[in-house]
């Protein structure tokens, strides 16, 4: 947990920057949804739930974002126990249509590290931290005429963890943004 914390930790910190103005990030915000394992990891585990924190800004016009994730799924087949998985992305994002839009789609694609953690009481833990990819779709809501203020959206993503056994995961996000720091 401490170790899922940290990775969360840093992957906000740019957005500690933009309250002085400075640095790229211009919009910070949250989210929660589903998680839906996939792959092997779907054979053993059931849906559960997740939190997102975000990044986001242009980096010498590339827009991107930088997003923590940290989720919890139960295990299959009555057998007790959880799975947590925790980690950072950082992802590309390509808009489609102009800043001013008030519905915005976008799509992403990014790699990181994601922290696996499966806990079966009476057996054992085993943890891993490895690289992963993600990508994904989704569509923004909100913002002013200027492109400013508050973005509400909604995210659909796959993300693939390295891991022996093929550890995959599609989070359904919905969350809010807000413009950080100076325009």
């Amino acid at each position: 947990m401490n170790r899922t914390l940290s990775l969360v930790a840093l992957a906000l910190a740019p957005a500690s920057l933009c309250g002085q103005g400075w640095g790229p990030v211009k919009y910070v915000g949250a989210g929660a949804g589903l998680v839906s394992p996939s792959g092997s990891f779907g054979d053993v585990d059931k849906a559960g739930w997740h939190l997102l924190f975000t990044a986001q800004g242009k980096l010498k016009g590339v827009p991107f974002s930088i997003d923590g994730v940290y989720g919890q799924t139960g295990h299959d087949g009555g057998v007790e126990g959880t799975s947590t998985l925790g980690g950072a992305i950082a992802n590309l994002v390509l808009h489609l249509g102009s800043e001013t839009r008030r519905v915005r789609p976008f799509v992403l694609a990014g790699v990181g590290a994601v922290r696996v953690n499966i806990d079966v009481p009476g057996f054992g833990a085993a943890a891993a931290t490895k690289s992963a990819f993600d990508a994904g779709a989704g569509v923004l809501v909100g913002g002013g005429p200027d492109g400013g203020g508050r973005r509400w959206f909604l995210v659909a993503r796959y993300i693939s963890v390295a891991t022996p056994k093929s550890t995959a995961f599609i989070p359904l996000t919905a969350g809010v943004v807000f413009p950080v720091g100076r325009r």
